[in-house]
Protein backbone atom coordinates (compact mmCIF):
# COMPACT_ATOMS: atom_id res chain seq x y z
CA UNK A 1 0.00 0.00 0.00
CA UNK A 2 1.31 3.51 -0.68
CA UNK A 3 2.41 6.25 1.49
CA UNK A 4 -0.80 7.68 1.59
CA UNK A 5 -2.75 4.80 2.10
CA UNK A 6 -4.23 4.81 -1.63
CA UNK A 7 -3.55 1.98 -3.92
CA UNK A 8 0.37 3.04 -5.14
CA UNK A 9 1.54 3.18 -9.10
CA UNK A 10 1.34 -0.31 -10.02
CA UNK A 11 4.15 -1.57 -12.70
CA UNK A 12 3.60 -1.55 -16.35
CA UNK A 13 1.73 -4.85 -17.03
CA UNK A 14 1.03 -5.68 -13.25
CA UNK A 15 -1.81 -7.55 -12.47
CA UNK A 16 -4.65 -5.98 -10.30
CA UNK A 17 -5.26 -9.01 -7.92
CA UNK A 18 -4.34 -12.63 -7.10
CA UNK A 19 -5.87 -15.26 -5.78
CA UNK A 20 -6.59 -16.01 -2.29
CA UNK A 21 -5.27 -19.95 -2.07
CA UNK A 22 -2.31 -20.30 -0.74
CA UNK A 23 0.49 -22.13 -1.87
CA UNK A 24 3.61 -22.69 0.34
CA UNK A 25 6.15 -23.45 -2.33
CA UNK A 26 5.56 -20.44 -4.42
CA UNK A 27 9.18 -19.15 -4.11
CA UNK A 28 9.74 -22.30 -6.55
CA UNK A 29 7.87 -20.68 -9.78
CA UNK A 30 10.81 -18.16 -10.53
CA UNK A 31 14.67 -17.91 -9.64
CA UNK A 32 14.12 -14.50 -9.06
CA UNK A 33 12.19 -14.92 -5.69
CA UNK A 34 16.27 -15.62 -4.58
CA UNK A 35 16.16 -12.40 -2.22
CA UNK A 36 13.28 -13.62 -0.44
CA UNK A 37 13.31 -16.91 -0.48
CA UNK A 38 15.32 -17.99 2.88
CA UNK A 39 12.78 -16.28 5.12
CA UNK A 40 9.55 -17.87 2.57
CA UNK A 41 10.84 -21.07 3.61
CA UNK A 42 10.29 -20.86 6.67
CA UNK A 43 6.11 -20.83 5.80
CA UNK A 44 6.61 -24.25 3.59
CA UNK A 45 4.98 -26.36 6.10
CA UNK A 46 1.84 -24.23 6.45
CA UNK A 47 -1.06 -26.26 4.86
CA UNK A 48 -3.13 -22.92 4.97
CA UNK A 49 -2.51 -18.95 5.07
CA UNK A 50 -0.21 -17.89 7.69
CA UNK A 51 -1.61 -15.77 10.36
CA UNK A 52 -0.47 -12.21 10.43
CA UNK A 53 1.25 -12.88 14.09
CA UNK A 54 3.17 -16.32 12.42
CA UNK A 55 4.75 -13.37 10.08
CA UNK A 56 6.07 -11.73 13.90
CA UNK A 57 7.30 -14.98 14.53
CA UNK A 58 9.19 -15.94 11.82
CA UNK A 59 10.73 -12.72 11.88
CA UNK A 60 11.77 -12.85 15.47
CA UNK A 61 11.49 -10.75 18.71
CA UNK A 62 14.64 -8.29 17.58
CA UNK A 63 12.76 -7.18 14.41
CA UNK A 64 12.58 -3.49 13.40
CA UNK A 65 8.52 -3.94 12.81
CA UNK A 66 5.95 -5.61 13.89
CA UNK A 67 3.28 -7.07 11.27
CA UNK A 68 -0.40 -5.93 12.66
CA UNK A 69 -3.62 -6.93 11.12
CA UNK A 70 -5.46 -4.58 9.61
CA UNK A 71 -8.92 -4.06 10.55
CA UNK A 72 -11.26 -4.06 7.45
CA UNK A 73 -12.09 -0.38 6.45
CA UNK A 74 -16.64 0.18 7.41
CA UNK A 75 -19.01 0.18 4.70
CA UNK A 76 -20.11 3.59 5.78
CA UNK A 77 -17.66 6.60 5.79
CA UNK A 78 -17.52 8.13 9.04
CA UNK A 79 -17.84 11.93 9.33
CA UNK A 80 -14.91 13.90 7.91
CA UNK A 81 -12.74 15.92 10.31
CA UNK A 82 -9.19 16.82 10.22
CA UNK A 83 -6.55 14.37 8.65
CA UNK A 84 -3.97 13.16 11.60
CA UNK A 85 -1.03 12.70 9.83
CA UNK A 86 -0.15 10.28 12.91
CA UNK A 87 -2.57 8.11 11.82
CA UNK A 88 -1.76 7.28 7.71
CA UNK A 89 -0.41 4.34 6.54
CA UNK A 90 3.88 5.50 6.77
CA UNK A 91 3.05 7.05 10.32
CA UNK A 92 2.46 3.88 11.72
CA UNK A 93 5.24 2.20 10.32
CA UNK A 94 7.64 5.32 11.23
CA UNK A 95 6.27 6.56 14.51
CA UNK A 96 5.16 3.10 15.83
CA UNK A 97 6.75 0.74 14.43
CA UNK A 98 3.71 -1.46 13.14
CA UNK A 99 2.84 -2.04 9.52
CA UNK A 100 -0.60 -2.72 8.97
CA UNK A 101 -1.12 -5.92 7.21
CA UNK A 102 -4.32 -7.71 5.44
CA UNK A 103 -4.23 -11.19 6.79
CA UNK A 104 -4.75 -14.41 3.73
CA UNK A 105 -3.24 -11.10 1.37
CA UNK A 106 -0.57 -12.40 -1.23
CA UNK A 107 0.55 -8.55 -1.92
CA UNK A 108 1.03 -7.88 1.99
CA UNK A 109 2.43 -11.20 2.91
CA UNK A 110 5.17 -10.53 0.08
CA UNK A 111 5.34 -7.27 1.66
CA UNK A 112 6.71 -8.54 4.85
CA UNK A 113 9.48 -11.38 2.88
CA UNK A 114 10.76 -7.66 1.28
CA UNK A 115 11.04 -5.80 5.18
CA UNK A 116 12.65 -9.50 6.15
CA UNK A 117 15.16 -9.15 3.19
CA UNK A 118 15.66 -5.23 3.33
CA UNK A 119 14.82 -3.94 6.36
CA UNK A 120 16.94 -0.94 6.38
CA UNK A 121 15.71 0.40 3.23
CA UNK A 122 12.11 -0.55 3.75
CA UNK A 123 12.39 1.34 6.86
CA UNK A 124 14.01 4.47 5.02
CA UNK A 125 11.50 4.41 2.86
CA UNK A 126 8.54 4.77 4.82
CA UNK A 127 10.20 7.45 6.77
CA UNK A 128 10.64 9.65 3.81
CA UNK A 129 7.33 9.05 2.50
CA UNK A 130 5.80 9.79 6.07
CA UNK A 131 8.09 12.94 6.53
CA UNK A 132 7.17 13.92 2.85
CA UNK A 133 3.55 13.55 3.16
CA UNK A 134 2.99 15.41 6.99
CA UNK A 135 5.20 18.42 5.21
CA UNK A 136 2.12 19.10 2.51
CA UNK A 137 -0.43 18.62 5.37
CA UNK A 138 -2.23 22.10 6.30
CA UNK A 139 -3.46 22.26 9.55
CA UNK A 140 -6.71 21.59 9.61
CA UNK A 141 -6.78 19.92 6.71
CA UNK A 142 -9.95 17.64 6.00
CA UNK A 143 -8.20 15.54 3.06
CA UNK A 144 -4.68 14.78 1.69
CA UNK A 145 -3.90 16.89 -1.05
CA UNK A 146 -5.72 15.41 -4.49
CA UNK A 147 -2.42 14.87 -6.45
CA UNK A 148 1.19 12.95 -5.32
CA UNK A 149 4.50 14.73 -5.75
CA UNK A 150 6.74 13.53 -8.64
CA UNK A 151 8.64 12.32 -5.63
CA UNK A 152 5.59 10.47 -3.63
CA UNK A 153 5.12 8.73 -7.17
CA UNK A 154 8.78 7.59 -7.50
CA UNK A 155 8.97 6.36 -4.20
CA UNK A 156 5.90 4.76 -4.66
CA UNK A 157 6.88 2.87 -7.91
CA UNK A 158 9.92 2.04 -5.87
CA UNK A 159 8.45 0.35 -3.12
CA UNK A 160 5.79 -1.61 -5.57
CA UNK A 161 8.07 -1.86 -8.71
CA UNK A 162 11.82 -1.63 -8.09
CA UNK A 163 14.02 -3.68 -8.87
CA UNK A 164 18.15 -3.21 -7.62
CA UNK A 165 21.05 -3.62 -10.12
CA UNK A 166 24.04 -4.30 -8.02
CA UNK A 167 27.04 -3.85 -10.49
CA UNK A 168 30.73 -3.90 -10.58
CA UNK A 169 31.45 -0.21 -10.99
CA UNK A 170 34.62 -1.14 -12.62
CA UNK A 171 34.08 -3.86 -15.09
CA UNK A 172 30.58 -2.85 -15.44
CA UNK A 173 30.39 1.09 -15.33
CA UNK A 174 27.58 1.58 -18.60
CA UNK A 175 25.13 0.05 -15.92
CA UNK A 176 25.46 3.12 -13.89
CA UNK A 177 23.07 4.43 -16.47
CA UNK A 178 19.64 3.07 -16.22
CA UNK A 179 18.46 5.33 -19.04
CA UNK A 180 17.98 3.10 -22.19
CA UNK A 181 18.40 -0.28 -19.94
CA UNK A 182 15.50 -1.89 -21.93
CA UNK A 183 17.58 -1.74 -24.94
CA UNK A 184 20.49 -3.14 -23.61
CA UNK A 185 18.92 -5.88 -21.64
CA UNK A 186 21.54 -8.37 -23.66
CA UNK A 187 23.92 -6.33 -22.12
CA UNK A 188 22.82 -6.79 -18.55
CA UNK A 189 22.29 -10.32 -19.25
CA UNK A 190 25.76 -10.84 -20.01
CA UNK A 191 27.13 -8.66 -16.62
CA UNK A 192 25.23 -11.16 -14.63
CA UNK A 193 25.71 -14.30 -16.05
CA UNK A 194 29.76 -13.12 -15.46
CA UNK A 195 29.08 -12.65 -12.50
CA UNK A 196 29.66 -8.68 -12.54
CA UNK A 197 25.92 -7.73 -11.41
CA UNK A 198 23.28 -9.46 -9.75
CA UNK A 199 19.53 -8.29 -9.93
CA UNK A 200 17.79 -7.74 -6.71
CA UNK A 201 13.74 -7.85 -7.09
CA UNK A 202 12.64 -4.82 -4.50
CA UNK A 203 9.16 -4.31 -5.29
CA UNK A 204 6.45 -6.41 -3.48
CA UNK A 205 3.96 -5.88 -6.72
CA UNK A 206 6.92 -7.27 -8.75
CA UNK A 207 6.83 -10.80 -6.66
CA UNK A 208 3.28 -10.67 -6.28
CA UNK A 209 3.41 -10.94 -10.70
CA UNK A 210 5.39 -13.88 -10.24
CA UNK A 211 3.17 -15.97 -8.75
CA UNK A 212 1.21 -16.97 -12.09
CA UNK A 213 1.84 -15.95 -15.85
CA UNK A 214 0.84 -12.92 -17.28
CA UNK A 215 1.41 -9.95 -19.41
CA UNK A 216 5.01 -8.67 -19.56
CA UNK A 217 5.86 -7.03 -16.62
CA UNK A 218 8.30 -4.26 -16.56
CA UNK A 219 10.76 -3.00 -13.23
CA UNK A 220 11.78 0.17 -12.46
CA UNK A 221 15.79 0.23 -12.22
CA UNK A 222 17.78 1.15 -9.52
CA UNK A 223 21.13 0.73 -10.06
CA UNK A 224 23.87 0.18 -7.18
CA UNK A 225 27.41 0.43 -8.06
CA UNK A 226 30.28 -1.44 -6.02
CA UNK A 227 34.20 -0.21 -5.72
CA UNK A 228 35.11 -3.71 -6.23
CA UNK A 229 33.67 -7.08 -6.72
CA UNK A 230 30.03 -7.96 -5.87
CA UNK A 231 29.77 -10.28 -2.58
CA UNK A 232 29.40 -14.20 -4.41
CA UNK A 233 26.92 -15.23 -1.34
CA UNK A 234 23.36 -14.39 -1.60
CA UNK A 235 22.97 -13.17 1.62
CA UNK A 236 25.82 -10.48 1.59
CA UNK A 237 24.43 -9.27 -1.62
CA UNK A 238 20.91 -9.18 -0.31
CA UNK A 239 22.37 -7.09 2.89
CA UNK A 240 24.99 -4.63 0.52
CA UNK A 241 21.96 -3.46 -1.63
CA UNK A 242 19.87 -3.09 1.30
CA UNK A 243 22.36 -0.89 3.25
CA UNK A 244 23.20 1.10 -0.64
CA UNK A 245 19.28 1.55 -1.10
CA UNK A 246 18.99 2.95 2.40
CA UNK A 247 21.99 5.33 1.37
CA UNK A 248 20.90 6.58 -1.76
CA UNK A 249 17.13 6.89 0.00
CA UNK A 250 18.56 9.56 2.73
CA UNK A 251 20.02 11.77 -0.38
CA UNK A 252 18.03 14.72 -0.88
CA UNK A 253 15.72 14.63 -4.79
CA UNK A 254 16.48 10.74 -5.43
CA UNK A 255 13.82 9.13 -6.70
CA UNK A 256 11.90 12.19 -7.90
CA UNK A 257 11.78 11.96 -11.49
CA UNK A 258 10.50 8.32 -12.36
CA UNK A 259 9.78 9.30 -15.83
CA UNK A 260 13.37 9.07 -16.32
CA UNK A 261 14.06 6.09 -14.38
CA UNK A 262 15.61 2.60 -16.43
CA UNK A 263 13.22 -0.47 -17.09
CA UNK A 264 13.92 -3.88 -17.46
CA UNK A 265 11.51 -6.80 -18.23
CA UNK A 266 10.60 -8.98 -14.93
CA UNK A 267 12.75 -11.88 -17.21
CA UNK A 268 14.74 -14.59 -15.87
CA UNK A 269 16.55 -15.06 -19.18
CA UNK A 270 17.65 -11.18 -18.21
CA UNK A 271 17.67 -11.26 -14.64
CA UNK A 272 19.05 -14.52 -14.24
CA UNK A 273 21.41 -14.49 -16.77
CA UNK A 274 19.78 -17.96 -18.01
CA UNK A 275 20.93 -19.19 -21.44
Amino acid sequence: MSAAGRAAPRPPGAPSRRSLSWEPLFYEKSGLFWPIRPRAEAFASFAAWPSVEDYNRALGPGFPVRFAEQAPRPRRRRRRGPVDPAALYDARIHVEGRVPTRPSNWHDFLNMLVWSAFPRAKAELHARQHRSIAARLDPGAEALPPARTRELDGLALLDEGGLLLLHDARRSAPLDDASGLLDRAEEVRGAVRRGEAAALVFGHALYESLLSPGPVVYALVQPIPCAGPIPAAPAERVALADARLRDALRAPGTFAAPERSGRLPLDERVLCGAP
